[in-house]
């Protein structure tokens, strides 16, 4: 049996990982799917080991094994040899995933906080008949409250993955690549090679016209319908903002990667 393969997708939340999924999964060597559970159940697993009165008898290699372990038994049934694993928690955990496999990469999707928060503005006005289950009620009011509650460093659910994804980078930045929203759409076969070049495959010819991807029992969870599906063909629509501008300016000027001149390239020569 072929030892399978484990590369990342993380980064900021609808920028587009969704598409890239899609996009990858068209490769037949390659698995790509919604956010999994694999890296909740890696921390516990630490956590659990580190908690026990047996924390001084494990070692190294066998903490190394059973972590090992909880990829290829979450992925036992997937014949795919190259696997991405997604989940907005990988960039926090750059060491632990440069010890088990020491090739792998991490592609991290970005995009403008602004428009970041304009799309769950408009996802949510799409499903006016449901209650927004990503924001606590109390914060459920207008715009203002729903966006701060977005960015609150307490856990807001753009805030907290800003941070993890600022931390991976800062620590680890040989093994991200920043994949902006917008490249991806304008250019998708340039970006998609450029990501190819950088985790070293061999490059397949993608259909950039037949895009297929959605996953209607991860977004009922949500209870947001269509929060993961993708158009069929991968193109840039332009568009105005609905967000009050006040709201766009007070987020703006947080793209990290591009204040620290690293603004993701396309060059894949």
């Amino acid at each position: 049996m072929q030892n399978k393969q484990y590369y990342f997708i993380s980064g900021l939340p609808r920028s587009g990982s969704t598409l890239l999924s899609g996009i990858l999964k068209q490769n037949p060597e390659f698995y790509a799917d919604i956010t999994s559970p694999v890296s909740g159940i890696i921390q516990s697993t630490i956590n659990g080991i580190t908690g026990s009165e047996n924390n001084h008898n494990v070692n190294e290699e066998r903490r190394k094994s059973v972590i090992h372990g909880i990829f290829d038994g979450y992925y036992s049934s997937i014949e795919n040899p190259v696997i991405f694993d997604t989940s907005r928690g990988w960039t926090s955990q750059t060491p632990t995933l440069k010890a088990l496999f020491p090739y792998t990469k991490i592609l991290c999707c970005v995009r403008d906080i602004g428009w970041i928060l304009d799309s769950f503005e408009r996802i949510s006005a799409k499903n006016p008949f449901h209650t927004n289950t990503l924001i606590e009620q109390e914060h459920n009011v207008n715009v203002f409250s729903r966006c701060d509650a977005m960015m609150n460093k307490e856990g807001g659910i753009v805030m907290s993955v800003w941070a993890l994804l600022h931390e991976g980078y800062a620590m680890n930045p040989d093994m991200i690549k920043l994949i902006e929203y917008e490249d991806l759409c304008k250019y998708p076969e340039k970006t998609i090679r450029s990501i190819y070049k950088f985790i070293d495959k061999p490059y397949y010819e993608h259909d950039f016209n037949n895009v297929e991807y959605s996953n209607e029992n991860f977004d009922l969870s949500c209870n947001i319908k269509d929060l993961h599906t993708v158009r069929r063909k991968v193109e840039w629509i332009e568009r105005k903002s609905i967000l009050p501008q006040d709201v766009w300016e007070k987020y703006s000027n947080m793209e990290f990667w591009r204040q620290t001149n690293k603004k993701p390239t396309l060059d894949y020569n």
